[in-house]
């Protein structure tokens, strides 16, 4: 008793584990038998995470290179409109004459000094002021002569530093600024320049003024708005294949950990059956044999009728050969290799299962392609796989069911499809077919095609399952070739 108790707990001990696993999970988890497996969905939370990451880092990335772009040609171009000032303030000779106490009144020299800086490009309004932040002339005569105390960006360059202001006409918050009260609204960017100007070509000393230039530069806003859109552009191009790279590279990581994971779930699996047999057939083994001698015994001596003897025979031979489904299920098949002409094998199995087939009022029809390559299996294999999946196929169809059988070559295989028309399966009972030990026959052990997929697998083969209610079962076994 305590024996079979230790495989009933053993048993109970499997369910428990292979009831957490189903192969299309993404999880990461606990693998011990008899513990419930907390699950980590890899695939989703990567997918959000990186996502928010990817979209964090594309946006800053943006930003940061959008601002330096914008702020590295803003400055370039403050840069020559600065030396374009100071060359003709140098060839005019006019340092001299930035001086408070002659605002209107500049000799030819400064006028015409006025005139070059009121022609450069795009200029809507041009100021030159004086150290004192008073205005010394003005492309709008109404501001000579007036000073602007609290410009901060007049201060800044009045200390030598070239100030550079970017924004919208008329999309200031607040009051507006003192100096833009004589421009017409237009909405579009303008560029505001402070640039110092110095008594030498050097640029030694302090400033003797500053020019202030109010610009609309629709060339320098045109490239702006393109190393906009190409920065922006780039980012998201480049965030979403960074995204889709790391995607594509942890699904095929996480495919490869369930395939372990299986493995890993198979290897434990057969550990847990091996112990499972050698307990039942230790214990069961030696009581089975003196059994079947004893029925065998009174059938001859005459204390059994043949019919209940026979019965009781038939009944440990079925016991028996459950035992030798558990153990053939732990066994290494290093011996699979082989060559199996699959037309000969079917023949053979068709004369095999005919008559069980015919008794209960059944069809078996075998359709085999002609000139099938030779199978790199052993035929035991083969036949075992086939002879468990007929039986199946027995047992799920009503009288005047049909089973069919069909060999074909397909990519360097042969696959073989058993089909029948029985009561079919569920999608739930679908996805625990290859579990150890699942079984709906009252009588089954549940190991037929738990062996059948382990066999193939380990020969390089495999087998698919197709299975609607009502409408039967298909079962197709892919054989590997013999190499020629």
């Amino acid at each position: 008793m305590s024996k079979a108790g230790s495989g009933s707990n053993k048993r109970s001990r499997f369910a428990a584990f292979t009831s957490g696993w189903s192969s299309g999970a993404e999880v990461v988890g606990d693998l011990s038998p008899g513990k419930a497996t907390s699950e980590f969905r890899l695939m989703r939370w990567f997918s959000l995470t990186s996502l928010l990451a990817m979209a964090l880092f594309s946006v800053g990335m943006a930003l940061l290179l959008d601002h330096f772009i914008q702020q590295r040609m803003l400055r370039h171009d403050a840069e020559l409109s600065r030396d374009f000032v100071q060359s003709v303030v140098q060839s005019q000779k006019v340092a001299q004459q930035f001086v408070p106490s002659q605002p209107g009144r500049q000799s030819l020299e400064f006028a015409e000094f006025f005139s070059h800086v009121a022609a450069i490009p795009d200029v809507l309004r041009a100021n030159v002021y004086t150290p004192d932040q008073r205005v010394l002339w003005s492309s709008n005569e109404a501001l000579i002569g007036r000073a602007f105390p609290d410009n901060d960006e007049l201060v800044r360059a009045l200390a030598g530093e070239i100030v550079v202001e970017r924004g919208i006409k008329d999309d200031h918050t607040g009051a507006p600024k003192q100096e833009h009260i004589y421009i017409e609204k237009e909405r579009e960017h303008f560029v505001e320049n402070y640039l110092p100007v110095y008594a030498d070509a050097g640029r030694t000393g302090r400033p003797v003024g500053v020019v202030e230039l109010y610009r609309v530069p629709k060339a320098l806003n045109k490239t702006l708005a393109e190393a906009h859109e190409l920065v922006w552009s780039g980012a998201a191009v480049g965030g979403l294949f960074l995204y889709l790279s790391t995607l594509s590279l942890v699904h095929r990581a996480s495919r490869v950990m369930q395939e372990q994971r299986a493995k890993l779930i198979d290897a434990q699996a057969s550990v847990m059956v091996g112990e499972i047999a050698a307990a039942v057939a230790h214990s069961i083994r030696n009581p089975l044999a003196s059994i079947r001698s004893s029925a065998e015994l009174q059938r001859e001596v005459g204390e059994l009728s043949p019919e209940s003897a026979g019965e009781t025979m038939q009944h440990v031979d079925r016991i028996e050969h459950l035992l030798r489904s558990l153990l053939s299920y732990t066994n290494d098949p290093t011996d699979g290799q082989g060559k199996t002409d699959i037309a000969v094998l079917l023949d053979e199995i068709w004369v095999r299962h005919a008559v069980a087939f015919g008794s209960q009022g059944k069809q078996l029809e075998i359709d085999v392609e002609p000139d099938l390559a030779t199978v790199a299996l052993a035929p035991l294999l083969v036949g075992q796989a086939l002879n468990s999946l007929l039986s199946n196929a027995l047992e799920a169809t009503e009288r005047g069911g049909v089973v069919r059988i069909k060999a074909y070559a397909a990519r360097n295989q042969v696959c073989v499809d058993v089909h029948d028309n029985g009561a079919g399966m569920d999608p739930v009972q679908l996805g625990q077919v290859f579990k150890p030990f699942f079984t709906t026959k009252p009588r089954g052990l549940g190991m037929g095609l738990t062996l059948v997929r382990r066999i193939l697998a380990r020969q390089g083969g495999g087998i698919e399952i197709d299975s609607q209610p009502g409408q039967g079962t298909r079962v197709r076994l892919h054989l590997p070739v013999q190499a020629s």
